[in-house]
């Protein structure tokens, strides 16, 4: 092959991969400033403008470096402008596809709290309280030492609270009913998990009652010693007088 030939190739081989690092200079410049574009909106708080940005830089550059972040953003976006079920639908994507991102921690927390917005009442379908529980629970064990998993841990209690308090209601609605077994079954779900609850002294007592309606004197006898013992100074305490 003629020498010149082989130089004109090689030639042809550094300009083609001088062209490739210019254009990836260019993509990853504009990359960068479109990032940053997005994040001045969220910082300015005009979170649908910035949604929309990242919505866009999202399907410009799904490969850069980047798109990571933008993702992020996305998610806290669309949190702060209350679309809980598009932050809770974009966290878990984040987490599913990017399980050693350093920012990890923080898209399971926003999982989290994207449920913990979406939470009922005690009267009410606590799904989300028991997903919000959930996500907690897994940011405080899997990173112990993360800033989010602090707000995570002041967080639980209210949420325990909430679904004690929704057992207990539903317990009391089949106690009434003469349906022992059922609340029964709800009492005793406050009692085994949901200890720190307010909801646990009259759960106690319920418990103890229902067994006594179904003629378990021996095991309301001991709800009713264990509610005793442990909170002597409750009002519902000193009820539990006719099942001792």
């Amino acid at each position: 092959m003629n020498i010149r030939f082989l130089i004109y190739l090689s030639m042809l081989s550094i300009l083609a991969l001088l062209s490739s690092c210019a254009s990836d200079d260019v993509k990853y410049t504009q990359a960068k400033d479109e990032y940053a574009a997005a994040k001045e909106q969220v910082n300015k708080g005009r979170y649908s403008d910035a949604a929309a940005d990242l919505d866009k830089f999202s399907a410009n550059f799904p490969y850069s470096s980047y798109a990571p972040k933008a993702e992020l953003l996305r998610i806290f976006a669309s949190y702060k402008s209350g679309e809980y079920i598009l932050s809770e639908t974009l966290s878990n994507s984040f987490v599913e596809r990017h399980p050693t991102h350093p920012d990890i921690d923080y898209a399971k927390y926003m999982l989290a709290m994207s449920h913990y917005m979406q939470k009922g009442s005690a009267d009410n379908d606590t799904t989300h309280n028991k997903l919000a529980i959930e996500g907690f629970e897994q940011l405080i064990k899997q990173h112990p030492g993360s800033q989010y998993a602090k707000d995570g841990k002041s967080r639980l209690q209210r949420l325990y609270n909430t679904i004690a308090e929704h057992e207990l209601t539903v317990g009391k609605y089949y106690f009434d009913r003469d349906r022992y077994v059922a609340a029964a079954n709800r009492f005793q779900k406050v009692v085994k998990e949901y200890q720190t609850t307010s909801a646990i002294e009259e759960s106690l007592y319920y418990l103890a009652a229902s067994y006594a309606e179904m003629g378990m004197s021996k095991d309301a006898r001991q709800m009713a010693i264990l509610l005793r013992h442990n909170y002597p100074k409750s009002d519902w305490s000193s009820k539990v007088k006719e099942f001792l």
